[in-house]
């Protein structure tokens, strides 16, 4: 059973629970969306705030693919606030931010870490991306089968508060 829901652009759900783009813009399988829109603000995550461990451009099609970025997960904000699918403690500001130039092949965000780490993404649509454990054992992994060139705003959280050193890659491949 489908139920059509008016999100600020057409989405549908699944008896899951998770949101399925049916445009093929978001997520695929093994990640999850984790709500609207989110501005930020005293205790909230702040997408406009400088990244913990930098920033980068690449357009698709990209050298060197997967990129990695080494971090360490967790912060001090519950991403639950969220909503939706969203767990784990972040930080206010960004780990990574990607500005991203789209073309025809999808977009897979991960992590490997030891600790149990969560993922949490503010795409180029300022909507929320979350996923928890898609990426096999404790790893979240977020694809985006249709990107969107812009920027990605991405937070590596600490499922348990435990906070780790942590890989964050960025693959066209999978």
């Amino acid at each position: 059973m489908r139920i059509i829901l008016a999100l600020g652009a057409l989405a549908i759900v699944g008896l899951s629970g998770c949101v399925e783009d049916p445009y093929g813009y978001g997520y695929g399988p093994g990640s999850a969306y984790g709500g609207g829109s989110y501005s930020g603000g005293y205790g909230a995550p702040d997408p406009s705030a400088r990244a913990n461990y930098g920033e980068e451009y690449l357009s698709s099609g990209f050298d060197d693919d997967p990129r990695t970025v080494s971090l360490t997960s967790g912060g001090e904000l519950d991403a639950a606030s969220l909503g939706g699918d969203c767990v784990g403690m972040i930080s206010r500001a960004p780990d990574f931010q990607l500005t991203y130039d789209a073309g025809d092949l999808p977009l897979t965000f991960g992590v490997s870490s030891y600790e149990d780490a969560t993922l949490v993404i503010n795409g180029p649509d300022g909507r929320w991306y979350c996923d928890d454990d898609s990426g096999g054992g404790t790893d979240p992994e977020v694809t985006f089968n249709r990107p969107q060139s812009g920027v990605y705003d991405i937070w590596v959280g600490a499922y348990d508060g435990e906070s780790g050193d942590a890989d964050l890659f960025i693959t066209e491949r999978r």
